[in-house]
C-alpha cells in the first residue's frame, strides 16, 4: 500500500494549528491495489431500498477491475460512530483535463451513489475517450445511516450541519476579499475531500464536475449551472431534457425554496460554500494568499425531488444522466 498524505492538505488547514492535527490523525489518501479497500464487517445500511454500502463499494470497484486507480481520500469516522468507512475516489489512467462525478454527499440523498454503481459501464466508456475522476460516496456513515451531515440527521435552518462538502475554507470572502469564509475546514472529511481535489486537480484539472444531489423539502426539481456559462450552459439544458423525459418534475422559473431565480429549470452561479462552488472558482484562498481556483467550465447540479417520487425512479433518472451526459461530453 502505498500512503501519502496530499501536500496541499496542510496548507488548506493550516490557519488552525487544531484542525491540523485532527486531519491529520484521521485524514490520508492511500493509493490501493486491487483487494485492498478496507471495509469493516457487517456494515447495517438503512433499509429503504437503497443497496447496502457494502454493495456500492463492490460496483465501484468494477472501475479499478477496468484499470481504473483506486484511492482512499480518508477514513471517516463521525462522532459516536464506532468504526470507519472509507471514502474513494476513482481516477483513469489517462489524465488531462478531466470530468469530475460527485455524489453522496447528503447521505439520505442515495439516488446518486445508487446510480453510479449502475452505470460502470456508461463511466468506463466516458473514460476512453476523457480523464475521469469518480467520488461515488463522499459521506458514507451518512447513507448507511441515512442522515444528511456527519453531526445531523435532518437539515436545519437554526443549527449549523457539518457537510462533507463544506468548502468555505477555501472561498474567499465576497465581503473581505483579503480572507476565506471560514478560518479552518468545518471536519476533517471537508478538509481531506476538498484538499484531494485540488492535489488531484493538478493532473485531472476540472473541466465539467457533475454533482448528483436530491432535496426532501421539495416536489419539483431544477439544475444548478455554476460553470462560466451559468444558465446558458448547454450541458445543463440537455441535463433538464433528460430528467424531464424520465419523470422527473421540474421548477421551469420561480425561485427555489432558497430564492434563488430559475430560468427553464436551471439556476446560475450562486454563493453557497458548496464544493460546487470551489470546482468553479476561478480564485480561491490557500495558504494565506489567492491563488488560482479549479476555474470549471461546467459545473452542474442536480436536485431530484426526493419525498415526491419513489427511489427506484430517481435512481433511473440519475442513471440517465451519468449514460446521456456522458455521451455528449464524450462527443465534445
Amino acid at each position: 500500500m502505498n500512503i501519502q498524505v496530499p501536500l496541499i492538505l496542510s496548507a488548506a488547514i493550516s490557519q488552525s494549528r487544531c484542525a491540523v492535527l485532527w486531519a491529520l490523525c484521521l485524514v490520508a489518501t492511500a493509493t490501493l491495489a486491487a483487494d485492498e479497500l478496507p471495509l469493516p464487517d457487517d456494515v447495517q445500511t438503512f433499509a429503504d431500498g437503497r443497496k447496502p454500502v457494502e454493495q456500492l463499494y463492490d460496483s465501484y470497484l468494477s472501475l479499478q477491475q477496468a484499470g481504473w486507480v483506486l484511492d482512499v481520500v480518508a477514513q471517516s469516522q463521525p462522532e459516536g460512530r464506532d468504526f470507519a468507512l472509507p471514502i474513494i475516489a476513482l481516477r483513469t489512467p489517462n489524465k488531462g483535463d478531466a470530468v469530475w462525478i460527485l455524489s453522496g454527499i447528503h447521505g439520505e440523498e442515495t439516488a446518486g451513489p445508487n446510480a453510479i454503481a449502475e452505470s460502470t459501464a456508461s463511466l468506463i466508456e466516458l473514460g476512453k475517450h476523457k480523464a475521469v475522476v469518480v467520488l461515488p460516496l463522499n459521506n458514507p456513515h451518512g447513507y448507511a445511516n441515512n442522515w444528511r451531515y456527519l453531526n445531523m440527521a435532518v437539515y436545519s435552518a437554526d443549527v449549523e450541519g457539518q457537510s462533507v462538502g463544506d468548502s468555505s475554507h477555501l472561498l474567499i470572502d465576497p465581503e473581505n476579499p483579503g480572507a476565506p469564509r471560514a478560518v479552518a475546514a468545518s471536519s476533517p472529511e471537508a478538509a481531506a475531500i476538498t484538499a484531494y481535489i485540488l492535489e488531484t486537480g493538478k493532473t485531472y484539472p476540472p473541466k465539467v464536475s457533475l454533482d448528483l444531489h436530491e432535496d426532501n423539502l421539495i416536489d419539483q426539481g431544477y439544475v444548478y449551472s455554476q460553470g462560466k456559462l451559468g444558465a446558458d450552459d448547454p450541458l445543463a439544458t440537455l441535463a433538464v431534457q433528460v430528467l424531464s423525459s424520465n419523470g422527473i418534475t421540474l421548477k421551469m422559473d420561480g425561485v427555489t425554496r432558497f430564492d434563488e431565480p430559475i430560468k427553464h429549470g436551471i439556476i446560475g452561479p450562486v454563493i453557497d460554500g458548496s464544493i460546487d462552488e470551489l470546482m468553479s472558482a476561478a480564485s480561491i484562498w490557500l495558504d494565506g494568499q489567492a491563488v488560482p481556483g479549479p476555474n470549471a467550465q461546467t459545473v452542474l447540479v442536480f436536485e431530484t425531488p426526493a419525498a415526491a417520487i419513489p427511489l427506484a425512479q430517481r435512481v433511473q433518472a440519475h442513471t440517465a444522466l451519468l449514460q446521456q451526459l456522458s455521451e455528449k461530453i464524450s462527443q465534445d
